[in-house]
C-alpha cells in the first residue's frame, strides 16, 4: 500500500475512534434525557416523547459497535469489512438526520401538549393523588412553582408545597419558593432537550460522513490493488 493510502488507513482508524466516542456520547445523552423524560411521561399526552431518547440510546450503541468493526476493517485492510462498514455508516447518518428533523419538527407540539396537560392536572390535583404527585415531581425536577409562579397556589388550590422550594427549607412560602412558573420551565426543558438531541446527532453524523468518505477511498484502493496483483 502506497504512502497516501497508508495515511488514509490510519486517518480512518482515528476517525473510527472518534465515532466510537461519539457513540458513547449519544448513549450518555440519551440516558440523561430519558431519565428526566420518564418522570414527566404523563404530561406528553398522545406523544411518545421518550421515543427520541430511546432511539438515541440504540443509535449510540450501534454507532459504537460499527465504529469498532470499522477500526478492524481499516487495520486489516479488508475490502469486505471496509465497504460493509461504509454501508452501515451511511444508514446511520441518514437515521441521525431523520432523528434530528423529527425532534425539531415535533418539539413545539410536545411543549404545547405538556403545558396544557400540566395546567389541567394542577387544577385537578385535589381529585386525584397521582396528579398531586406529578405536580410535585415537575416542581422538584424543574425547580419551578405553580403553572406561572408561586401566586398560583391560592387558598382554593392549597398552600405552597415543599416541592416548590430547595430541599432542606423548613417552611416553603412565596418568598423562598421557586419564582419560575412550571409552564415556562417545561417549555425551556423541551427546547433544551430538542437542541441537545438534534445538534449532537448532526455533529456525530458529520464526523461519520468524513469516516464514510475515507472508508470508500480505502475500500476502492484495496480492491484495485488486489485486481492489479491478479493480472
Amino acid at each position: 500500500m502506497n504512502c497516501g493510502m497508508s495515511l488514509v488507513k490510519y486517518v480512518l482508524f482515528i476517525f473510527n475512534l472518534l465515532c466510537a466516542l461519539c457513540g458513547i456520547a449519544l448513549l450518555t445523552i440519551g440516558i440523561i434525557v430519558l431519565v428526566n423524560a420518564a418522570d414527566l411521561e404523563k404530561l406528553f399526552g398522545d406523544y411518545n416523547a421518550i421515543a427520541a431518547p430511546i432511539l438515541l440510546i440504540i443509535l449510540g450503541s450501534v454507532v459504537f459497535v460499527i465504529a469498532f468493526f470499522g477500526c478492524c476493517g481499516a487495520i486489516r485492510e479488508s475490502h469486505c469489512l471496509t465497504m460493509t462498514y461504509a454501508a452501515f455508516m451511511l444508514i446511520l447518518i441518514i437515521g441521525q438526520i431523520v432523528i434530528a428533523a423529527i425532534t425539531f419538527a415535533f418539539a413545539g407540539d410536545i411543549a404545547s401538549v405538556m403545558t396544557k396537560t400540566f395546567d389541567r392536572i394542577f387544577l385537578e390535583q385535589d381529585n386525584v393523588q397521582v396528579n398531586r404527585e406529578l405536580v410535585d415531581t415537575v416542581q422538584m425536577n424543574l425547580q419551578c412553582c405553580g403553572p406561572r409562579g408561586p401566586a398560583d397556589w391560592t387558598p382554593q388550590i392549597g398552600p405552597i408545597p415543599p416541592s416548590c422550594c430547595e430541599s432542606g427549607v423548613s417552611q416553603c412560602n412565596a418568598g423562598n419558593a421557586f419564582q419560575t412558573g412550571c409552564i415556562a420551565a417545561l417549555e425551556d426543558w423541551v427546547d433544551m432537550s430538542k437542541h441537545i438531541i438534534a445538534w449532537v446527532a448532526l455533529g456525530v453524523a458529520l464526523i461519520q460522513l468524513v469516516a464514510l468518505i475515507f472508508a470508500c477511498c480505502l475500500g476502492n484502493h484495496i480492491r484495485n490493488e488486489r485486481r492489479s496483483l491478479t493480472i
